[in-house]
């Protein structure tokens, strides 16, 4: 009760002092503007076959193109923008494919014509459109398979988000420093309003978001000793990205990141609603109302939603207030896209567009199944994907699979800075000493938000359970926002206790800390559509994760969108870029291992293919 007295009064305090953080007039924003005048898109674009999913036409086009807050530059600047090395439009189809982004038609939610997942944000106070990434940008995507383009909603992207900024801001810089270049995207972006002064202006504009976005890129680079492709096709290393904006981007200290070596393949979205822990590593609650507003606002801070913590004003410090507060966050639209993601459905393996299964094979596999998986990958049938589920988490030492992203997620330290001294979760835990672990500065970030702005936040938290699909699953809404957030904090401190870094710890060796470190088993429903396998894509197909680890592919192409039916993954024999298990020294990368999650790899080669032809009818 007493926390409940602190948080109520903490909220009352903090509404009133502070107000509201959106940049939005409207706190009921969408990607929608009808302000804005729709151009074509430019390139081709392919004609994919939907699956049942259990989305409609409306509920689709909604999720690909519902802002989250995500700004990365000005809408019309990404609308004109040429490449670096030509004058071919940076958004053209080609070229976007080429980063495996998704090419889309232009519409009144879509007015440029720009991929999949790229939406328009308006920022009210600002009167200038964005662009960003929404969920669907790393969440959708197409597998083709003999002419025929299949789109899998809440699948993995194949995109290569560093290579995309990369280029991003190499076009950005090519702009401002050749005349001619420039002075089309100027006349393009300006319009009717152009002028020689109004141009000089918008180059020190474009001159200052290049700048920022080289800032962004350095933070997040890998070590000198990294290849150049480490991250590359279908990966990233979220959780570091999250990480340094809150260590380095809030805090406002450049030098206080740690580098994203710990890239992991996208996690596919259905059952990411139902389940009571999201994270490959498991680490946090999806508590009701308040879980899922928690992270997908961690999820959009890593993705260019602005984070910021600043020292609070005089007056403010005189009620106890010690820091500020403020994010292009979208609550609403967050609560939005988590309402579509929990009525999303795992996609049937399309016997009318892939090899049929053969039934008597998945019969025997399916008692495999039983005996080699089910411990840990549940079983759930399609009727009941709309449930709570628990997941199982599995221990690092147990899996043996890479330990990277579970060790870099716990013991990555950053300088608290202004933080020092507060709470840890603002208004519970214990407080900041001088070094922390860097994720607690982002979840200390995104509290904040949340609790700066506690009536958008309930209302966001709540838009879930209005949607008219498996009601019964919902807990009832029969408390308020101090109490879900009471539930979630405890949670996540009840999560961490035995594992939260202290200053004392920062020089702990990983070997010695693995204890506690846990991976997350979730039911394997759509497994089929998710290649490459293991949380960090170390391997190509169902088939190779079958085989004892020391025979599994060292070294497979990646970024190939032709599926192969057989061994259940991306056609591996070319592609776009190479992984690798090994270095040059012939020693298994940190952040590569393809050891580990032995399960299965001693049946026959005969049982092994039964239980992949059984796993296609997951």
């Amino acid at each position: 009760m007493k926390i409940l007295v602190w948080i109520t009064s903490a909220l009352t305090l903090m509404a009133v002092l502070i107000g509201c953080s959106s940049l939005y007039s409207d706190k009921h924003y969408h990607s929608q503007a009808s302000d804005i005048e729709q151009v074509p898109a430019v390139g081709d674009i392919p004609k994919r076959l939907e699956l049942n999913q259990a989305w409609s036409d409306s509920t689709r086009e909604k999720f690909w193109f519902t802002s989250q807050g995500s700004q990365i530059i000005p809408y019309s600047w990404f609308t004109w923008l040429e490449q670096a090395n030509n004058t071919d439009y940076f958004r053209s189809a080609q070229h976007m494919e080429s980063l495996r982004y998704l090419p889309m038609k232009s519409s009144a939610r879509n007015p440029s014509g720009l991929p999949i997942g790229f939406a328009l944000n308006e920022n009210k106070k600002q009167g200038e459109a964005w662009v960003g990434f929404t969920c669907a940008a790393c969440h959708t995507n197409q597998l083709d398979y003999k002419g025929k383009k299949l789109l899998i909603e809440g699948a993995p992207t194949l995109a290569n988000f560093v290579l995309f900024y990369d280029k991003l801001i190499n076009a950005l810089n090519t702009t401002n420093q050749d005349d001619a270049k420039f002075n089309r995207f100027a006349k393009n972006v300006l319009a009717d309003n152009y002028s020689p002064a109004d141009a000089q202006i918008l180059r020190g504009q474009l001159l200052e978001v290049a700048i920022k976005a080289a800032e962004r890129r350095g933070v997040n680079n890998l070590p000198a000793d990294y290849p150049s492709d480490f991250t590359s096709y279908g990966r990233l290393d979220a959780f570091g990205n999250i990480q340094n904006a809150g260590s380095a981007f809030a805090l406002h200290d450049l030098n206080n990141s740690n580098p994203p070596t710990a890239p992991v393949s996208y996690p596919f979205l259905w059952g990411t609603h139902q389940s009571d822990v999201v994270q490959w590593n498991a680490s946090a609650p999806n508590t009701p109302v308040v879980g899922p507003l928690v992270r997908n606002i961690g999820e959009v801070v890593g993705v260019f939603g602005s984070l910021d913590i600043e020292e609070a004003r005089w007056y403010e410090r005189l009620f106890g207030i010690k820091n500020r507060y403020s994010s292009t966050v979208d609550m609403i639209g967050l609560g939005r896209l988590e309402s579509w993601v929990k009525t999303l459905r795992s996609p049937a393996w399309p016997q009318e567009h892939l090899p049929a299964i053969n039934a008597e094979k998945a019969a025997a596999g399916a008692m495999l199944y039983a005996q080699e998986c089910v411990a840990c990958h549940q079983v759930i049938p399609r009727s009941d994907e709309g449930k709570n589920y628990t997941a199982v988490k599995t221990p690092v030492l147990s899996v043996g699979t890479d330990t990277a992203t579970a060790w870099n997620a716990d013991f990555h330290m950053a300088k608290t800075l202004q933080l020092e001294g507060t709470k840890a979760q603002i208004v519970i835990g214990d407080k900041f000493t001088d070094e922390s672990a860097a994720i607690s500065i982002s979840v200390n970030g995104v509290v904040g938000i949340v609790l700066k702005n506690p009536l958008v936040a309930l209302e966001a938290g709540l838009i879930p359970g209005q949607s008219k699909q498996d009601k019964s699953t919902e807990t009832a809404h029969d408390k308020t926002l101090e109490q879900y957030m009471a539930d979630n904090l405890n949670k996540r401190k009840d999560m961490y206790q035995q594992k939260m870094v202290t200053s004392s710890a920062s020089t702990a060796k990983e070997n010695s800390q693995l204890e506690g470190l846990v991976y997350k088993a979730r039911p394997l429903n759509g497994i089929w559509a998710t290649a490459p396998y293991l949380h960090n894509g170390s391997v190509s197909s169902l088939w190779q994760l079958l085989q004892q680890p020391e025979k599994r592919l060292a070294s497979f192409w990646v970024g190939d969108r032709e599926f192969d039916p057989v061994n259940v993954g991306y056609v591996i024999k070319k592609g776009l870029s190479e992984f690798k298990v090994f270095n040059g020294q012939g020693e298994i990368m940190k952040g590569n291992s393809n050891r580990g999650h032995v399960y299965g790899t001693k049946l026959s080669a005969n049982q092994k293919w039964n239980l992949v032809e059984y796993m296609k009818t997951l």
